[in-house]
């Protein structure tokens, strides 16, 4: 069956980490590892706790700003749009591809920052899903199923892009072919190569 359909991953593929971003310098800058922060993310992620439950974790840690609200400006710095995927992503949806947005992630943050500052980021996708508005993360088999039922699609006829290699594997045991995200020319050469661009 041909590929009509191509899902997205955002932080890390369309958009840079936040969150990961911010804890990855600051255990740069202090060397602290906090055992815990995956289990947190994950509560963010399946809506169980809030951004500003978020910010009031990580303003306990040594060296963080205690000012949670500097802390929240400090987090959204890490935020950018990589604009060569979002050129790639305009280029499959005028050829006619179907094209969705599967995040782990917490709804609060893309309507408070992603939306207000990329007023033009709905508009790529035909449909985005965000594991928070339906209680289910990747690699959950389910939030996958929830994503074609979006947008109409079959697995077999469907691409998951995503950094982790564990949510692609889940993708691919559905059915889903799946790419392991690296770089933006990476990806545009995997879709060259398969023929949808």
């Amino acid at each position: 069956m041909p590929i009509t359909t191509l899902i997205f991953d955002c932080f890390g593929v369309v958009c840079q980490p936040v969150l990961n971003g911010w804890y990855k310098q600051h255990h740069e800058r202090t060397g602290f590892v906090d055992e815990n922060l995956s289990d947190v993310f994950k509560k963010l992620d399946l809506g169980t706790i809030s951004e500003d439950d978020v910010l009031t974790y990580f303003s306990q840690y040594e060296g963080a700003l205690k000012n949670t609200q500097e802390l929240r400006e400090e987090i959204d710095s890490f935020l950018g749009l990589d604009t060569e995927v979002v050129k790639t992503i305009e280029e499959l949806k005028a050829k006619g591809y179907k094209i969705a947005l599967l995040s782990n992630g917490n709804n609060g943050f893309f309507e408070r920052k992603i939306y207000t500052t990329y007023p033009e980021f709905k508009g790529l996708f035909n449909a985005i899903v965000i594991s928070s508005n339906v209680r289910l993360v990747k690699p959950d088999p389910e939030i996958y199923m929830h994503t074609l039922k979006e947008v109409g699609s079959k697995p077999e006829e469907t691409i998951f892009i995503d950094d982790s290699q564990p949510n692609v594997d889940a993708a691919s045991k559905l059915g889903i072919q799946g790419h392991f995200y690296t770089d933006s020319s990476s990806l545009r050469a995997y879709l060259k190569e398969i023929g949808l661009l």
